[in-house]
Formats: C-alpha cells, structure tokens, sequence
C-alpha cells in the first residue's frame, strides 16, 4: 500500500507528487480543457456530473427519451472509467506497485486518440464520429481521473468536478478571518489558497482550452490535457522509485 507522508523532519511533511496544490492546478486545468471541447460540441460538461444526473431524472419525467439517452449515458461512462480505474489501482497496490504513472499514460493515449478522431471529423464531416461519442469517451477519462486523484495536500478535494472546491475555497477563507491556524496548524488562508488555486485551473482550461482549439489547433481542447497528463506521468515515473512519493497517500480529511 502507499505511504501516508514522506518525513524528513518531524516538523515537516512533504506530501506526493499528486497532492502538491501545483498538480491539482493542472489536473484541474486538464477537466477544464476537457470541458472546453465538450461543451460546444456536444452542449455537454463531461467531467461534472450533476448536471447530467438532474436532466436524466428530468427528461425521464418528462418521457423524452431520446433526450434522456445522452446525459444518462454520460454517466454511466464516467461511472465505468471510475470503476476500470478502480479495478487498476487495487491490481496494481497487491502487488506493491504504484499507479499513478500508468493512469496518467492511459489518460494521455486515450485522449490523443479521441483528439485525432474529433480533428479529422473537422477535415472530413462525412465520416465524423459522433460529437456525444467522442464525450461519452471523455467522460470515461474523466471518471479514471477522479477516481485516482482526488487529494491535495493531505485534504480530500475534486480534480475534476468544481463545485465542493467551490464550497471549501469559500469556507477556508472565512475560517481564516476568525483563526489564523487550520487543519495541522497551517493558515486557513493558505488552505483557502489551494482550493482558490484549484478552481483557477478550472477556469483556465476553460479558457485556455477553447482559445487553443478555435486559434491554434483544431480540437486543442482535448489535445492539451492529454499533454499535461503525459508529462505528469513522466515526472510521476522519475519519482517513482521514493516510497510514498507520487499516489496519493490513504485517508484524508475534511474541514
């Protein structure tokens, strides 16, 4: 199993690589790019669920059934990339292997793949794959993603879905203008600071995302998170070899 905390010092903890707050930036930045494409291709978010969950029991009210497919099965591929991811990471731990690297691998190919199908739908409309396909897909890659990394600095966080960092970056914050220490005797602020860092990169693979695959590259969106991941899993392979220093270490905690 993975080691909770590498200690060079009693006083000091130093957490794995994907729990520094820098990472959860860029896997953050990587849901939002991700989203980037999704949402004017396929009016779709396919790392944030909830919105899927309300329009599946919605249009089933409602008996439109063809409406109901997409987001339902939206869902469902973020709950299978889950449960595939799941089933690596507890493979992987009996046998005393991290996962990390090859989760951020996986994440990279598959995502090169579905960039390639999504620009050559562009280059050939007549044999396009199907936008709600390809975000199925993504969602599935997505679901891999929070299933593996979902702790930052020792606190339970999400790497791709925005709305409980929302509610903790907000929460900290207050925190930090009654008490100045938090959680391990750290400043509420700064603990306010990851959290307001994480929805940073939220926004800015948004952003950043629609701007590359409009200005730069066809379907960058998706080509750009799969960059992110492969060098994350190069750094996470290099890492490797230090006991506790790259998957995120057991347990966690919430304020």
């Amino acid at each position: 199993m993975t080691t909770a905390v590498i200690h060079d010092h009693p006083e000091k903890i130093r957490y794995p690589l994907v729990e520094r707050p820098f990472v959860g930036f860029l896997l953050a930045f990587m849901a939002g790019s991700m989203n980037a494409w999704t949402l004017p291709n396929a009016q779709t978010f396919a790392t944030v669920q909830s919105g899927n969950v309300v329009q599946s029991g919605y249009w089933l009210a409602q008996g439109e059934w063809d409406k109901f497919t997409f987001p339902f099965l939206s869902v469902m591929a973020f709950g299978l990339g889950s449960a595939f991811c799941g089933i690596l990471m507890i493979r992987r731990l009996r046998k005393g292997q991290i996962y990390t690297p090859v989760i951020l691998f996986l994440q990279a190919a598959m995502l090169i793949v579905l960039w390639y199908l999504a620009h050559m739908a562009v280059a050939d409309p007549g044999a396009a794959v199907n936008a709600h396909y390809i975000a199925y897909a993504i969602s599935f890659v997505a679901g891999m993603q929070g299933n593996a990394f979902h702790k930052n600095h020792g606190m339970l966080y999400g790497a791709v879905a925005v709305t409980f960092v929302v509610q903790m970056a907000f929460n900290f914050l207050v925190q930090g203008l009654f008490r100045r220490e938090g959680i391990n005797g750290e400043p509420n602020l700064m603990w306010a600071g990851i959290f307001f860092l994480t929805l940073l990169g939220f926004a800015a693979g948004g952003g950043i995302g629609f701007l590359v695959g409009d200005y730069v590259l066809q379907s960058g969106a998706i080509l750009l998170p799969a960059a992110i991941a492969l060098i994350l899993g190069l750094v996470a392979l290099k890492d490797s070899r230090k006991p506790g220093a790259v998957d995120p270490s057991a347990g966690g905690h919430f304020a």
